[in-house]
């Protein structure tokens, strides 16, 4: 399987954590994104965004939520996926609370806070300010949630790889967890995993 990817994007890194649980092996191809992408590359990926999957058999697929399923699936004897209607229910809402209601935010304060200034652009205050907010009214229920639970839905599963990936070097976004104990103690315990060491 190729994986087109770019090291610190949190979404390819949700790939790549999931591959290694799986013990997938990933030919990664860099993607440059400062550039325009090549009509290769939007062929296969229309968004122009990484990551994108092309599995041995030639089946492309993106969008990083999409992909985890997809490799979880394919190999259920990881376990990453539950049987189970209920408790697969508990792993896709906490997959979609953190593509709506946190990994939106957190992308934001990536974008005015490590890549505006890289490239020499103004960071805008007022996206940062709203950021700051929107993740203020959300993280508590993260919080609360892992006061009680070691793992977002139980036993670890795809919920912990595409939320948790989100929070790895947040403190570089300017996101702090000071005030979030127990996502600062499940990030410790997700990145304690061999397959969260890169």
């Amino acid at each position: 399987m190729r994986l087109y990817d770019v090291t610190g994007s949190p979404n390819c890194r949700k790939v790549r954590v999931a591959a290694r649980e799986l013990s997938l092996p990933l030919q990664l191809i860099p993607i440059d994104l400062v550039g325009p992408r090549d009509a290769a590359y939007l062929a296969q990926n229309p968004s122009g965004k990484v990551p994108t999957l092309v599995d041995d058999d030639g089946f492309v697929l993106w969008e990083s939520g999409a992909i985890l399923l997809h490799l979880a699936e394919k190999h259920p004897q990881g376990q990453l996926f539950p049987v189970n209607p209920h408790r697969r229910a508990d792993v896709l809402r906490w997959m979609f609370f953190a593509a709506n209601h946190l990994q939106p935010w957190i992308s934001v304060l990536g974008q005015e806070r490590l890549m505006k200034p890289r490239a020499g652009a103004p960071s805008d205050p007022a996206a940062i300010a709203q950021a700051e907010r929107e993740l203020g009214r959300f993280l508590p229920i993260l919080d609360r949630h892992l006061r009680d639970h070691a793992y977002l839905a139980g036993a670890y599963s795809l919920a912990d790889i595409a939320v948790g990936c989100g929070f790895i070097d947040c403190e570089r976004r300017g996101l702090l967890l000071d005030a979030h104990a127990h996502v600062a103690a499940w990030r410790e315990r997700l990145c304690a995993r061999p397959a969260w060491q890169e």
